[in-house]
């Protein structure tokens, strides 16, 4: 398995297109994953994590009163042998909120609020905000995925987008510096987890 997870980090590092020349920050924890709009993909990210050291408390609808219980508020906290990872304390505060974007379905225009809230709260704290894209299919509204970029790019300090088209994005990038990522699958974002999000693999 081992073996895979290197040639995933080399792939990736030769096919992804960073817009800077500076390496991404590493990610620090505790991290707390939402999610807006809906992809087929959400699923993949969360095997992802689960795969390696990286214990991402996940809530697809958490607000940010939810937010302020801090580290193991969500059941993403919780392996599959229902063991807390004790990387973090409990209720120790987060330090990096991730967004997965995906298409803009109903209620979604609606929904940005609760994102745009939780980055500010972030923001506020000087902690970072990911938005990972995994909208593989394509956006079902181009217009309220285009609000939501307008509106969270401004917040984000990092965009992945993992096989999804830039274009809903370009306008807001136009007017706002970021760490913008771009890869050609969306299973290169295995490789991207390991190196910048965890320690390891949890099983080699």
């Amino acid at each position: 398995m081992k073996f895979f997870s290197v040639l995933f980090i080399i792939l990736a590092a030769v096919t992804l297109c960073a817009r800077n020349s500076d390496p991404l920050p590493r990610v620090e924890g505790p991290l707390l994953m939402t999610v807006w709009g809906n992809s087929p993909e959400i699923d993949t990210v969360k095997y992802f994590c689960d795969s390696l050291f990286i214990p991402p408390d996940f809530d697809a609808n958490v607000t940010v009163e939810e937010a302020m219980k801090g580290n193991g508020y969500a059941l993403g906290s919780v392996s599959r042998n229902g063991d807390v990872f004790g990387f973090h304390t409990r209720g120790a505060p987060y330090r990096t909120l991730v967004v997965l974007s995906g298409s803009a379905i109903y209620g979604s225009r609606e929904d940005i609020d609760r994102i745009e809230e939780l980055a500010i709260y972030f923001k506020d704290r000087d902690e970072k905000v990911i938005i990972i894209d995994i909208d593989t299919e394509g956006t079902r509204n181009e217009q309220t995925k285009e609000e939501f970029a307008r509106r969270l790019i401004p917040l984000a300090d990092i965009l992945i987008l993992a096989e999804s088209p830039i274009e809903n994005y370009a306008s807001a990038l136009e007017k706002n510096s970021l760490f913008v990522m771009e890869l050609r699958m969306i299973t290169f974002l295995l490789g991207v987890f390991e190196t910048y999000f965890a320690g390891g693999r949890c099983c080699d």
